[in-house]
């Protein structure tokens, strides 16, 4: 359980140190900004980001760096600073240099709560892809950089279809982009589709926040690749599509431009479920993130709510609040609970 947080030049502190962090803690603060700024730099530490801002923007203004230190209970350090002059990131496990890799295997992965999260069945794919990509982030630390390697083929592969229709190459060059394009997209399937049969097989337990009977839920993953074949059926649509791809430059077919949505008794949940039913439903999808992560990691996340509660009925504030029990949480919220440790910015 972590039991300290020191940031150092991050956002709007110059230096700040919280101690005696308990299970469960509320952060307390007039301005939105201060609140997320704690949970910001938490994210960080374990890979994640709430705001989704890039590193130069978490540097103090005026200042070449930040520095973000949690220590455990058993008085382990682990250390994140970040240069944005030579944009150069360090990891540190007890003041000692290490490796990303095993810094993100030795800390804690952690979950996040956010008030668009509750609106991920509505809005754009790319927040449902995101829900998808970052809990596999967590859960195995080559993830990351598959998906960092896997954008740079996709550009390359792009990149190739424009000279080609430019007429600057040979057609036959696209064969060496496909092939590495084959091969990382078959790698991410694979660990998506870990995820995507785990939710399959777990969303049936969400019938009882249905105001009506219902005979059947199901996740339904949208995409043109066949799970049972994935190489060929990449393949197959890749040359299928070809002359299509070089007039447009750019590839139809890759993980991210899939998406899914859940259905009951056929329906999609958009069509006809309350918006009461469906926030049960997106807060549940977020209990199998955290469960999925802790079997993979062998390790509780961290949950990291932030400025959810005030989105949320008094039901679904209990839904969420009793689920959490077993996770150290850390909550910005303008209400005080009872029995709660309480951080007073």
């Amino acid at each position: 359980m972590i039991k300290e947080l020191k940031l150092v030049n991050f956002r709007n502190f110059q230096e700040k140190i919280i101690h005696n962090f308990e299970r469960e803690n509320f952060i307390i603060w007039e301005n939105w900004k201060w609140k997320t700024n704690i949970l910001e730099a938490l994210s960080q530490l374990w890979n994640n980001s709430v705001t989704k801002l890039n590193l130069d923007d978490l540097v103090k203004t005026w200042e070449d760096y930040f520095f973000i230190e949690i220590k455990d209970e058993l008085e382990n350090k682990y250390s994140f600073y970040y240069s944005k002059k030579d944009k150069k990131k360090n990891f540190l496990i007890n003041n000692k240099k290490s490796t990303k890799k095993e810094f993100n295997e030795s800390t804690h992965s952690c979950v996040i709560f956010s008030p668009i999260m509750m609106n991920m069945i509505y809005l754009s794919p790319s927040l449902r892809r995101d829900f998808l990509d970052d809990t596999l982030k967590s859960s195995y630390s080559e993830y990351e950089n598959l998906l960092k390697n896997y954008r740079k083929i996709l550009k390359s592969r792009n990149s190739t279809l424009k000279a080609i229709h430019e007429k600057r190459v040979w057609e036959d060059e696209i064969k060496f982009w496909d092939k590495k394009f084959i091969d990382t997209a078959s790698e991410i399937y694979k660990y998506r589709f870990k995820f995507i049969n785990f939710l399959q097989e777990s969303i049936v337990n969400t019938k009882e926040y249905f105001s009506w009977k219902i005979e059947n839920i199901e996740f339904e993953y949208k995409t043109k690749i066949d799970k049972d074949d994935i190489n060929n059926s990449i393949k197959n649509y890749l040359d299928k599509n070809f002359k299509r791809d070089i007039i447009l430059w750019k590839t139809h077919i890759w993980p991210h431009v899939d998406d899914f949505e859940i259905k009951t008794d056929k329906i999609s949940l958009i069509h006809f479920a309350s918006r009461w039913e469906t926030k049960s439903i997106i807060i549940y999808l977020k209990l199998l993130e955290w469960i999925f992560i802790e079997k993979k990691t062998k390790k509780k996340p961290i949950l990291i709510i932030d400025d959810l509660l005030s989105e949320l009925d008094e039901n679904h504030k209990d839904m969420l609040l009793n689920k959490i029990n077993y996770y150290q949480t850390f909550i910005s919220n303008i209400y005080k609970q009872e029995n709660t440790f309480y951080i007073t910015l």
